[in-house]
């Protein structure tokens, strides 16, 4: 029986559907994590916590996630001030201090850090992403509606100049869409590197992590953070494994139809494709020859690709890279400074999708 592939998506909690989507054509079931007391989505796509915590700890955590709704910027200064305060005078404030300086306006009173602190410090920091990330998306969606309504008006104005113009007053709108999609301001940014090692602790701590032979990430510059952890790690860059193309959902589809549609057409290829990339995240060494077997196997799965991207208005690039003989928990592990002992020899495997 074939294996399933099962991926994790990197490096962010509570993802939108839309950034779920497109590597549910690849993969057999997604997975990514959901902070204490959210909800976790079922399905192809499933979200869980990978951190339990004790019914008092989760209520005293969810607690202090409703003081920072409001408080976003303010608590943001606070946690980088925190820390990037030099070694030696380092303020190892706890997650709950610094929220409740928000109220007292006190600075938080120095004590050591413990493994626990670190864990809430970023449990905290990835919900605090995820508030930035929901106000960006209800800019976005003001934007998109404001530039309906100018569409209109535009469609309005030449309708009184000229009657056969209804193409370039469709072109003039989707246009205006698509530019204020592009131009979504953004909130204060969470520096990448600090997110994916906010990430990376939970990922450390959850059972499950070894079951997921690839990563999934809509971030470019995870490949990066990653690629100088393998660097210090193995000495030499990771392998480029192979690109696909993928057609995007389209707004008006229904959800999960593109995919059982691509899945079923593509079955034997794609097949193909994802049993070769488990048997070299199984493998801790990678043969020219099976390099040379998976780029063949995504030619083909890239033609068996070829008719759902006719009339498709956007498209998607999946790029593939193998941290040969590192298993992700050992890249995390040494990107969050912390200690894993090597166990089989696996190789890493990361899906950037761009």
């Amino acid at each position: 029986m074939t294996q399933s592939l099962n991926a994790l998506f990197s490096p962010e909690t509570n993802p939108h559907p839309a950034e779920l989507h497109p590597f549910s054509l690849l993969c057999d079931a997604l997975f990514f994590y959901t902070l204490p007391g959210e909800t976790e989505a079922q399905g192809c796509m499933t979200g869980y916590t990978p951190v339990h915590l004790a019914d008092e700890e989760q209520a005293r955590f969810q607690s202090l996630a409703r003081e920072l709704k409001g408080h976003e910027a303010e608590f943001h200064g606070g946690l980088l001030a925190s820390l990037s305060a030099g070694q030696g005078d380092r303020d190892e404030a706890s997650a709950g201090s610094l929220a409740s300086s928000l109220r007292s306006g006190q600075s938080p009173a120095a004590t050591p850090e413990t493994t626990g602190e670190a864990l809430w410090k970023a449990m905290l920091l990835l919900k605090l992403a995820e508030m930035f990330r929901e106000e960006e998306r209800e800019i976005a969606q003001g934007f998109l509606a404001i530039s309906g309504k100018e569409a209109e008006l535009f469609a309005a104005i030449r309708g009184e100049e000229t009657g056969d113009e209804g193409e370039d007053e469709e072109e003039e709108a989707q246009a205006l869409r698509e530019l204020a999609a592009a131009t979504t301001p953004g909130g204060p940014a969470i520096n990448l590197t600090r997110l994916a090692k906010a990430w990376g602790h939970l990922y450390l701590r959850d059972a499950k992590a070894a079951e997921f032979p690839l990563l999934v990430t809509t971030q470019a510059e995870l490949q990066g953070v990653l690629a100088e952890a393998y660097e210090t790690l193995a000495g030499r860059p990771p392998i480029q494994l192979v690109s696909l193309t993928l057609p995007a959902q389209r707004a008006n589809a229904e959800d999960g139809t593109l995919a059982e549609q691509f899945k079923s057409a593509t079955g034997a290829a794609r097949g193909n494709f994802n049993r070769l990339l488990l048997e070299i995240a199984a493998s801790g060494t990678l043969s020219a020859g099976r390099l040379e077997e998976l780029q063949g196997a995504g030619n083909e799965l890239n033609r068996a690709t070829l008719p759902f991207l006719k009339d498709c208005p956007t498209e998607k690039t999946l790029r593939f890279y193998a941290y040969e003989g590192a298993s992700l928990v050992e890249l995390f592990a040494g990107f969050c400074n912390e200690t894993r002992t090597a166990t089989a020899k696996a190789t890493g495997l990361l899906a950037v999708l761009s």
